[in-house]
């Protein structure tokens, strides 16, 4: 069972907010103040040559991934253009790879042939939330906007990215068995900066169950990101101050605006936060445990496998460390249903290697510590 790939250490991502200009409004998009502005190919390529620097002088990386991001990177085509290229001539020395994330409603015949031709330089992740009808209700456009066939043909083990939104919840199973049984590959994250209820959360159990289902009745469907998360409820004391860090905010990332200042990521640049409450990079001290833990979460037992992220604690809380509580019966949820697949899925594998005994071991002990945790009646923070 393939649980996953957690990404090298070894590589600094450059992120090069190359446009805040979008075509499309979708509705949980968290980017409040778009707008038509552009980072220049001299700036580009100035802050690609320091990252080179900068990764050949450390003793943490290896190589560079430049990731290109807006708004919408496709609004700034050219820009792309000319850097993979200018990097195809062999101007940096060390190992590099070009990445944006779009919605794929740019993508010309041109650009295709463009990028079917540089398509060992330049990956391509599309945003894309389900079926033709949630398309349409979280972004304003349906699915035939977006060649499918064309990504799954350049890089077919990149999956498309779903968010979940309030209202496309109740078809979240639909949604994503229809782009699984056309080939595709699928991960999903729920939308920030929405008001979750228990409602919500007993609904998103019946759809994981759903899935869950499916999964174990076909096997060549290849389940997705929510129910195969390793979770471990033991060995996590109360007292430890430390909780988990999600990404490499500040670490092994860091983020270019259009005018070159840097940030931890892009959620802290000008068109998330605007431009008074924007946070530069070197105004945070990243390791910090209190940029990391939520004094609420220290006793709850599912701290380390409910999703943070110190963008969206500081947009709508304040505080890195500050999560969205409203997530919690939606993380419980989850929870309990990752552990009924994966005890049911490894149930019914012959010869389990390491990987696969960890998780069913770990979802075993987790299940039997959940199991009486009611997603209606049980309040946060989680205690077994």
């Amino acid at each position: 069972m393939d649980w996953g790939y957690e990404g090298s250490t070894r590589r600094r991502t450059c992120m090069l907010m190359v446009t805040h200009a979008c075509n499309l409004n979708c509705s949980y998009c968290y980017e409040s103040y778009k707008k038509n502005a552009y980072m220049s190919l001299d700036l580009a390529k100035e802050i690609i040559l320091r990252e080179v620097q900068f990764v050949k002088e450390s003793d943490q990386f290896d190589e560079l991934e430049i990731d290109f991001m807006g708004g919408e990177p496709f609004m700034n085509f050219p820009l792309i253009k000319a850097i993979v290229e200018w990097l195809e001539t062999g101007v940096i020395d060390v190992p590099w790879i070009c990445f944006a994330t779009t919605n794929g409603t740019l993508l010309t015949d041109e650009i295709k042939s463009w990028l079917r031709e540089h398509k060992d330089n330049i990956t391509l992740g599309a945003s894309y939330d389900g079926t033709g009808q949630m398309q349409l209700t979280n972004r304003g456009t349906d699915k035939h906007n977006i060649d499918l066939a064309f990504f799954h043909e350049l890089w077919p083990h990149q999956a498309l990215h779903m968010t979940i939104s309030k209202e496309t919840l109740p078809t979240l199973a639909e949604g994503v068995l229809d782009i699984q049984t056309h080939g595709y590959n699928v991960e999903a994250a729920l939308a920030e900066g929405i008001d979750w209820t228990i409602n919500d959360a007993l609904i998103y159990r019946e759809q994981l169950n759903i899935l869950k289902n499916a999964y174990l009745k076909n096997s060549a469907l290849t389940p997705f990101n929510r129910l195969t998360r390793f979770i471990n409820v033991y060995d996590l004391p109360a007292t430890e101050k430390v909780q988990k860090k999600w990404c490499g905010t500040g670490k092994y990332m860091v983020t270019y605006d259009i005018d070159g200042k840097r940030y931890g990521c892009q959620m802290f640049t000008p068109i998330v936060l605007g431009k008074d409450k924007a946070l530069l990079s070197d105004a945070v001290e990243w390791d910090s445990p209190e940029s990391t833990a939520d004094d609420y979460c220290k006793s709850c037992v599912l701290r380390n496998f409910c999703p943070t992220c110190p963008g969206f604690n500081y947009k709508y809380r304040g505080h890195l460390a500050v999560r969205d509580k409203s997530w919690c019966p939606m993380v419980l949820a989850e929870a309990i249903t990752a552990c009924e697949f994966q005890v049911e899925l490894i149930a019914t594998i012959d010869k389990l290697d390491e990987k696969d005994a960890q998780h069913g071991l770990a979802a075993l002990q987790a299940y039997k510590a959940l199991q009486h945790l009611d997603i209606m009646k049980s309040q946060s923070p989680y205690t077994i």
